[in-house]
């Protein structure tokens, strides 16, 4: 096969691979290309968190997702692109029956024909009353004779063959390319996977980070009525004014609506998890759940495994080694195509003698057709596909880049998230002792009712904070998961990917 061989993506395009991330643990700053048998799928990496509605989410979203399963139907698609592709490797051969009937016309010009023989047969003129003239030219006596009309069957029935001789590749580079095609779609799926099992993950964390709200402003309300209840008894009794009791019910009001606004929120994020799971958001209800303040520790592994992992960065190199192929196809089409052509079957006039012997027909023989001037249409496709495989490998970069981005994102949030709700924590306990003091203070008449209230909006924000931090620690984790390809350890088995072809 003439064009280039395939080796993989240029050095350049990950020569400087680190050998320790950023914000994480080091490595032995050793690594290899990408490649889709290394593409062993996510694996039910979901399962680290044991929450079993979560893994159920996941087990549905698997093989109901609609996106899954249009990825299932491009790796369909692509597998039979390869079939077509491989089919000009062989003969191609079809039966062609037909038949005709035709008339010829009398009032043609003259046909010349050469005579043999004697001219003498010829005097006396022809059956038509009309004489045919013979004419001595340089080379013997000439017969012009006019056409005679007459209408006639033809029955044909050939089998025709050809075959393209592939002697520099042209056809087996095409299938070349049609197979990194359909490895890039098993990785495009593998990809679709992983993206949306980390979306039902990051929603899900979502919602339960809204139902740790939706538990405050409850627990916040009812302490805001108890107090305006206090308030509306201390104003009887003429402890009070007014205005403690206006202020308690407003604070009660803006509480209710923001526990409204909290579950109008949730429940747009249940009908968000509804779709990614293939299923109708009327349908599905997930009752208030707790969520899980400490997320688990997973390790972001080597630099060097990234590229392994990654099945976007899989799915990119497949690209690079399809539009390598097409190089080569591109180049062979400079080089003579040699076909095989051959028909053999029966043609006759008459119908009943369709297969006799005399009617026999057979043709066999090649052909060679040498490109001498196309309009430099070939040097235009030649260059068309290097144009495309630079763009292939610049694309493969670009992947890499956002890997090792991905990566060092999360590794950053999940470090700084840590820290963020360990001090909110301590915000929350501090609001906690300031809220007690001031209760205690307007008890004893030494600050007013506002000063209370102040206490208690400072610490409803600060346990919304908190409750919406740990959301976020669980939705870093779950990105971290994403950016190493989902599996990080052999105990974590992946569901098998027939499971998922078969959904149809």
């Amino acid at each position: 096969m003439v064009g280039p061989k395939y080796h993989g993506p240029p050095p350049e395009a990950s020569a400087d691979i680190p050998i320790k991330y950023k914000n994480g643990s080091g490595g032995d700053g050793h690594w290899r290309g990408a490649r889709p048998s290394d593409t062993e799928g996510a694996g039910d990496w979901w399962r680290v968190f044991s929450d079993p509605t979560l893994n159920r989410l996941e087990t549905q979203a698997y093989t109901a997702n609609q996106n899954v399963r249009l990825a299932v139907d491009r790796i369909d698609d692509a597998a039979a692109q390869v079939q077509i592709a491989a089919a000009d490797l062989y003969p191609n051969v079809n039966l062609a029956s037909s038949a005709t009937r035709s008339r010829t016309s009398s009032t043609g010009p003259y046909t010349p024909e050469r005579l043999v023989g004697s001219t003498s047969s010829l005097t006396g003129g022809s059956s038509t009353g009309r004489s045919t003239p013979v004419f001595t030219g340089s080379n013997g006596p000439v017969l012009v004779g006019q056409p005679i009309s007459y209408t006639s069957w033809n029955f044909e029935n050939p089998a025709q063959m050809r075959w393209e001789l592939d002697l520099f590749g042209r056809i087996r580079r095409n299938v070349e390319a049609a197979r990194a095609q359909t490895e890039q779609a098993k990785a495009d799926l593998a990809a679709t996977l992983l993206s949306v099992t980390a979306n039902v993950a990051t929603d899900y964390f979502t919602l339960r980070a809204l139902d740790a709200q939706v538990v405050i402003l409850e627990n916040t309300i009812a302490t805001r009525q108890g107090a305006l209840q206090i308030a509306e008894e201390r104003f009887e009794a003429g402890l009070v004014g007014e205005l403690d009791v206006a202020r308690a019910q407003s604070e009660v009001a803006s509480e209710q609506a923001e526990l409204a606004n909290v579950q109008r929120s949730r429940a747009e994020m249940e009908n968000a998890i509804a779709t990614l799971a293939g299923e109708l958001a009327s349908n599905l209800h997930l009752p208030p759940g707790a969520i899980a303040y400490s997320p688990p520790r997973i390790p972001a592994g080597l630099p060097s495994r990234l590229l392994e992992r990654r099945p976007d960065i899989a799915s990119a190199e497949r690209s690079v080694a399809a539009a390598n192929a097409r190089i080569g196809a591109a180049i062979a089409a400079f080089y003579p195509d040699v076909t095989i052509n051959g028909a053999t079957g029966f043609e006759t006039a008459n119908i009943g003698d369709i297969f006799a012997g005399q009617s026999l027909i057979w043709s066999l023989g090649p052909s060679i057709t040498v490109p001498i001037f196309e309009g430099f249409r070939l040097k235009a496709g030649l260059r068309s596909a290097k144009a495309q495989y630079r763009e292939t490998v610049d694309n493969y970069r670009n992947q890499v880049l956002s890997a090792f981005e991905d990566v060092e994102n999360a590794l950053a949030d999940i470090r700084k998230l840590a820290d963020q709700y360990e001090a909110q924590e301590r915000a929350v306990d501090a609001a906690k002792r300031t809220l007690d003091l001031s209760e205690q203070q307007y008890d004893k008449g030494a600050v007013t009712y506002l000063d209370v209230l102040d206490a208690e909006r400072t610490l409803l924000s600060d346990e919304q904070i908190a409750a919406q931090l740990a959301g976020s620690r669980l939705q870093a984790t779950v990105q971290l998961i994403k950016a190493i390809g989902g599996r990080w350890e052999r105990e974590f088995s992946r569901p098998p990917l027939n499971s998922v072809t078969s959904v149809k």
